[in-house]
């Protein structure tokens, strides 16, 4: 990650040079207050008589030196927070970059609880890191060598007192940073457990209020966060044993520096002064000492976040671009799409038996294609594997007589629109979340879109129209208002593939009936222009598949059978079936209407 620091090297190299001047500076006042005390105040060097306007000029020089150490630090802080924030900034903008290249597959892999925790908390402990390496290193060192080479200035025993306390107190920290390390991964992997159950609990806050289960979910997310509580308690305790030790290595350095200190004055070798400039020293390096034990801790956990964020950034999206793909991203219109799978199989990771199983199918150019069957038949998944949120495990998916893996993955999708059962919106306005499927979309396109999704009424009776703000998620509406928009948001596009899975599930019969209706007078004004709209519609109602221009069955993984909406009711007992229950469950609800 060493590249994320080289745009601003300059800051880096600015941050050093001034926490070095500060550290220096505040290394040379020690020799100032040796001076004041020993000939100021004492005399020694003037048969006892103080020289007052000696401390004058040192305290003056003093407080000189120190505005300049004030200054120093202030811009090396500066400096070190430009270079630290702007280093995250682009660590998080990469990441997040990939994130969204990898497939569904690795998403899910990583977990979505731990993506938000590596992108955030990671990203602030690297961070952290970073700031504390350019200042903190930087200072502890600086106070080790400068500091033991002012103390040998001194005496050569306080030298070697701090020789030995050095070494003692290293030894500590070592042990420590390293019993530390498999704990902070520990306590980053309890932050993802923690995190993907609160995001869980929030999204499903209203099943969890519906099924009143608040305490089975309040027991849930308390073993989580007991489980990271244990954990770092376990690093807090371990890291609260070394102050203690340092604190007693240190004190009785000190001590000896006073004991020796003593007899040296006493013989004369030495002032008062000296001693108290050699005490000054030794805090200032076995301070310098244990401020670096503190930085060791933050880089074992900024090194675990590191590894934990470059097994994002070095994972390889599993689907790429074709090698000789579109990369314009173009949408082809005099070259409208043709869909065909030929032998397509597939297993999703992990599990034991195919989704899709041999499935060949062909979609002319302005086809619609309704795609009808049993839960868990593999409906939506066949869906998934046209604009590539997963590869097909065997066989072959071709868009518009092309390998759909020949693509560039911008000019593939950019072919298509997609309305999934489960409606996103974005926490923004009704008309930016229609006009978000379109780069820089007119009003009228906008109102154009919601017409044909059925959604212009209800926008309109918004209390800011179009300019109403969506809550997160799109709670603020219904799910059938949140369908209508997101199919607005698809046919703004004007895409050459529609995709529709389930997207009219949470609409009622007579608006469902309209939208259709709508969309087909929108797809004959296209062909009208030259231009053909491919449909394929994923659905649960036979009123809805039985006006596309033939149905496909799918039962058991496997396509059983494709026609009209006749054909199938003479050659394919399954869809008859289907038919059969769906009269049924109409004709006794409108027994029940009637009663």
């Amino acid at each position: 990650m060493l590249h994320y620091i080289k745009p601003y090297r300059h800051y880096a190299v600015l941050t050093i040079v001034f926490m070095v001047s500060e550290v220096l500076i505040d290394l040379y006042q020690p020799r100032l207050m040796e001076a004041i005390v020993n000939e100021g105040v004492l005399g020694l060097h003037h048969g006892g008589v103080p020289d007052l306007s000696l401390v004058m000029q040192t305290g003056l020089w003093m407080a000189l030196i120190v505005a300049v150490g004030g200054v120093c630090g202030v811009m090396g802080g500066i400096c070190v927070n430009f270079c630290a924030q702007n280093f995250g900034n682009d660590i998080r903008k990469d990441c997040f970059r990939r994130i969204l290249q990898l497939s569904m597959e690795q998403i899910d892999a990583f977990r979505t609880g731990s993506l938000i925790t590596r992108i955030t908390s990671d990203t602030t402990q690297v961070q952290t890191m970073v700031s504390a390496a350019l200042r903190g290193v930087v200072r502890s060192l600086t106070f080790l060598i400068a500091g033991t080479a002012a103390l040998l200035t001194l005496d050569i025993h306080f030298s070697l007192i701090a020789a030995l306390a050095v070494p003692v107190i290293l030894i500590e920290v070592v042990i420590v940073v390293h019993k530390s390390n498999p704990l902070f991964l520990l306590v980053q992997q309890k932050i993802d457990a923690l995190n993907g159950v609160m995001q869980e609990d929030i999204q499903g806050a209203r099943v969890i209020k519906g099924y009143g289960q608040e305490a089975r979910e309040n027991e849930r997310f308390s073993v989580a966060n007991d489980n990271l509580a244990a954990a770092q308690l376990r690093v807090l305790l371990l890291i609260a044993c070394l102050l203690p030790l340092v604190n007693i290595v240190m004190n009785t350095a000190l001590v000896a520096v006073i004991y020796i200190g003593s007899f040296d004055v006493q013989s004369a070798m030495i002032g008062p002064g000296t001693v108290m400039a050699a005490l000054t020293y030794v805090v200032l390096i076995l301070n310098g000492i244990l401020m670096f034990a503190m930085i060791l801790q933050i880089f074992a956990r900024g090194l675990t976040s590191k590894r934990r964020l470059e097994e994002v950034l070095e994972t390889e999206p599993a689907i790429r671009d074709g090698e000789d793909g579109e990369t314009d991203g173009a949408v082809s219109r005099g070259r409208p799409a043709a869909i065909a799978l030929h032998h397509v199989s597939f297993r999703y990771p992990g599990q034991q038996e195919d989704v899709l199983t041999d499935i060949s199918l062909t979609v002319a150019r302005g086809e619609t294609l309704a795609i009808v069957g049993a839960t868990g038949s593999g409906k939506s998944t066949l869906l998934a594997l046209l604009p590539r949120f997963y590869d097909a495990t065997a066989g072959e998916v071709f868009v518009d007589g092309r390998d759909v893996r020949k693509y560039a993955l911008h000019a593939l999708r950019g072919k298509m629109a997609i309305v999934l059962q489960k409606t996103e919106l974005f926490s923004m306005t009704i008309g930016e979340n229609i006009a978000w499927g379109m780069d820089a979309a007119s009003d009228e396109e906008i109102r154009r879109a919601a017409k044909i999704a059925q959604a212009a009424d209800f926008i309109e009776r918004q209390p800011e129209g179009y300019g109403t703000e969506v809550t997160e998620g799109g709670t603020s509406l219904s799910g059938g208002q949140r369908q209508r928009i997101a199919l607005a948001r698809a046919l703004i596009r004007k895409p050459e593939i529609l995709l529709l899975d389930d997207s009219t599930s949470a609409l009622d019969l007579r608006t469902e009936s309209a939208f259709y209706a709508a969309l087909d007078g929108y797809t004959r004004e296209l062909r009208r222009e030259g231009h053909d709209l491919t449909k394929i519609i994923v659905a649960q109602r036979i009123a809805t598949a039985r006006h596309a221009d033939r149905i496909a069955v799918l039962d058991g993984s496997r396509l059983l059978a494709c026609g009209t909406h006749e054909e199938l009711l003479e050659r394919s007992s399954i869809y008859r079936e289907i038919c059969a229950s769906q009269f049924r469950t109409g004709a006794s609800g409108k027994e029940k209407a009637n009663g």
